[in-house]
């Protein structure tokens, strides 16, 4: 006897899989128009179920089925829930196709909002709204009010829902009704879904407003119900909760105490929504920071230690804002952002950053070594993030400086070439920061630079920048430019030959009998290179210079002698980091790790104002040019040369602080303090100052901001400062800084026609760069 065939071994297939293969699918549209029609389909209705089936098979496929309209609407005469729903989903896919055939489902959709089931009324109400067909609103309306007060929870849901459907096809049916005034009513309904979708539809609808108006009642009352919503409900509801502004402490504390318990939530979503209400409540009393930052240390990082990838890194860039606020407080937790093997490469660089800023004095020794471990690694990206890591603790921490130093020479040891171009490029910062430590890196420059592939530039360049700032201490530094000149013709990045002539001119003047040559083939090497345009001008301004006069030249090109630079760099500005932690907290601008106006297109954009630059340089409503003779005027008035009374006065002189201000004592400081009224006075959240009152008189000294007296009492750091600017206003101003939550109280005053904000805003720029 013949055996049986073997049974194929492996996974079954997906049930109904052969309903998504598109072969001879094309041809079968006709074949199931007949079906629809087929008396034998209508009166079996498990058959008429997978004949549906099949078509929405194949508009998932993408197969035009929009011939099949009329027949689908006819099939919507059914009992049979599973039918309906895949009925009505095809009729809101070709609906917008086809709007004289859709109207032939109303009535349907009608009778089936006054079905007794409310499973079957919530489907028919959601679907009609979906049609998207302006022509149904009448229709709709008296529908939508209905099922607003409808006995069933989900049928109200979906009405909420219905009203913002109809409010994107037409937004002058619902203001023009009183569906808002009914949708603020349903805020008090007794299922929380259906007031989480109200405090939704409301937010959107009056996004031009600002959002939904919100007062103490509304807030508390929502807060009262947190228990009552999901998680969606909960991150809408936290969201309108962190705009509202408590009117006292005792109303802070309360709100606080009761959002407390939502940090022990395992959603990410809802704990990131709570930390920015925290935050937000919190922003006008520093001294309550450190308190709240460590409450919300601990159920951030619980969940760091249970999310998946994406989540995890999501966290992480929301951590990064926080350890930006205050650093000392998850600075103890530093391991908990070491790299694990299993991550991916975008988790492992954002725990790389957080390593750089929570490296204190106690902590850098650990996370140096790690730093060391991860710049060996063989993902070329993390190496480099690695020995940036290290230059950011390095620019931190003026103590570690050496550490870093020799931990940069060490990466120049290394075979990778791609890990000594990255060592090169932070090496060039951190001696422009402290110069001093030099001696650790030019000794060996000659022979890294000619070590370096031509696949790494921008590394090249750095070694030239060095090679350039401190020629005269490197004894081989011309025989380490004459290959290069030599090999001119064969190079091919403009951004080697350009830090190449810059480098030859600052060396020439440093060492002119043995430069002077090697200069000259260099410059008709660069004025003849028809391959870049930038290196050809800029070879040309330097030939003109020197031949003009060589003193004017060496200034122009060298600038002043290096010295080291007083705080931060211009880069590292912290600007978009505190918009980001006050106005996008926990939404895609912190993963992006932009401001929205940066990435949202100005229509989607919430109370947004014009840019100047966008009002029109003449009104529409008024003539280009006037029929009538304007009246005489006087020559002598300035501002109405031609008669009219209604030219706006020209704008403003700009201000600049002066380098001199004149001599200020103390007891004239003190006489004009106490006789002029504060004028701006605000709180300042800047980084922890490390380096003493010294650093902040000399940082403040270099943007004309001249300290008359200046100590540390306590756990406070105090300036009284004074400057002048370009209109001769005087300023006077008095800065107290909390070194234990990093906090700045900034009181302004000004005498004559000065401007408060602008100087509050230049000793803003000095303090930051100090952290």
């Amino acid at each position: 006897m013949a055996q049986p065939p073997p049974q194929r071994r492996g996974s079954a297939p997906p049930q109904n899989s052969q309903y998504f293969s598109e072969q001879g699918k094309k041809g079968e549209v006709n074949e199931l128009r007949t079906l629809l029609r087929s008396p034998a389909v209508e009166r079996d209705p498990k058959r008429k179920r997978e004949v549906i089936k099949k078509v929405i098979a194949y508009m998932t496929l993408g197969i035009d089925v929009s011939p099949l309209f009329s027949q689908m609407v006819m099939s919507v005469e059914t009992r049979d829930l599973v039918v309906k729903k895949m009925v009505y989903h095809y009729l809101c896919s070709y609906a917008h196709e086809q709007p004289e055939m859709g109207l032939m489902c109303v009535n349907t959709l009608q009778r089936d909002c006054s079905n007794d089931d409310p499973m079957v009324r919530g489907l028919a109400l959601r679907n009609l709204c979906s049609l998207r067909l302006p022509i149904l609103l009448e229709y709709i309306q008296p529908l939508l009010r209905g099922a607003l007060k409808d006995r069933s929870a989900y049928v109200r849901r979906t009405a909420v829902m219905g009203v913002l459907k109809v409010y994107h096809m037409d937004q002058s049916t619902v203001r023009s009704s009183d569906l808002i005034d009914v949708l603020y009513d349903m805020l008090r309904d007794t299922d929380g879904m259906v007031v989480s979708n109200c405090v939704v539809v409301l937010d959107e609808i009056m996004l031009e407003e600002g959002g939904i108006a919100i007062n103490k009642a509304i807030v508390h009352h929502l807060l009262s119900r947190l228990n009552d919503f999901n998680e969606w409900g909960l991150c809408a509801t936290l969201k309108l909760a962190a705009r509202y502004a408590p009117e006292s402490d005792d109303e802070r504390f309360q709100v606080m105490n009761v959002l407390d318990p939502v940090l022990r939530t395992s959603n990410a979503g809802v704990v990131l929504e709570a930390i920015g209400c925290f935050v937000q409540l919190t922003k006008d009393l520093p001294e309550l920071h450190a308190q709240v930052y460590e409450r919300l240390k601990a159920p951030l990082l619980t969940l760091m230690s249970k999310s998946n990838n994406e989540g995890l890194y999501c966290l992480l860039k929301h951590a990064e804002l926080l350890v930006f606020r205050c650093r000392e407080v998850f600075a103890s937790e530093y391991r908990q952002f070491y790299i694990r093997y299993d991550e991916p490469a975008c988790v492992k660089h954002q725990k790389v950053q957080l390593l750089a800023q929570l490296a204190s004095e106690s902590s850098a020794e650990d996370i140096l070594s790690e730093l060391r471990e991860y710049a060996g690694d063989c993902d070329p990206s993390l190496a480099k993030a690695a020995i940036r890591a290290t230059g950011v603790v390095a620019s931190r921490l003026r103590s570690k400086a050496e550490a870093c130093c020799s931990l940069l020479v060490e990466f120049l040891d290394l075979e990778y070439s791609y890990v000594k171009a990255e060592a090169l490029l932070v090496a060039k910062d951190v001696l422009r920061k402290y110069p001093e430590r030099r001696g650790d890196v030019l000794p060996s420059l000659g022979r890294y630079l000619g070590e370096l592939d031509a696949e790494e530039p921008q590394g090249r360049a750095a070694a030239l920048f060095l090679v350039g700032q401190w020629g005269e201490e490197i004894p081989s530094a011309p025989y380490v430019l004459e290959p290069l000149i030599d090999a001119y013709a064969t190079e091919t990045s403009v951004d080697v030959k350009l830090a190449l002539l810059t480098a030859t001119c600052r060396l020439f003047f440093k060492r002119p009998p043995e430069v002077q040559n090697m200069l000259g083939r260099l410059l008709d090497a660069a004025l003849e290179d028809q391959t870049s345009s930038d290196v050809r001008d800029k070879a040309l301004l330097y030939f003109r210079l020197l031949r003009r006069d060589v003193n004017v030249a060496q200034r122009v090109i060298s600038g002043r002698d290096p010295c080291s630079i007083q705080g931060a760099f211009a880069e590292d500005n912290c600007a978009v980091m505190d918009r980001l932690v006050d106005e996008a907290f926990n939404t895609l601008a912190v993963v992006y790790g932009e401001t929205p106006d940066q990435f949202v297109d100005r229509a989607h954009r919430a109370r947004d104002k014009p840019d100047a630059d966008d009002e029109p340089l003449v009104s529409n409503d008024a003539p280009l040019v006037s029929n009538d003779a304007p009246p005489a005027a006087p020559v002598e008035d300035s501002f109405d040369l031609l008669g009219s009374e209604d030219v706006a006065p020209p704008a403003p002189p700009s201000r600049s602080l002066v380098e001199s201000a004149g001599s200020v004592t103390g007891d004239l400081f003190q006489a004009k303090w106490a006789a002029i009224s504060d004028q701006d006075e605000r709180t300042l959240r800047v980084g922890p100052v490390t380096q003493g009152a010294d650093l902040v008189d000399a940082m403040l000294a270099s943007l004309n901001v001249h300290t008359m007296a200046s100590g540390e009492v306590g756990q406070e750091l105090k300036f009284f400062v004074y400057a002048r600017d370009s209109l001769g206003a005087l300023y006077l101003a008095q800065a107290v800084i909390s070194t234990a939550d990093s906090s700045t109280q900034l009181t302004v005053k000004t005498e004559g026609a000065g401007d408060a904000s602008f100087f509050a805003g230049v000793v803003e720029e000095g303090l930051r760069a100090c952290s």
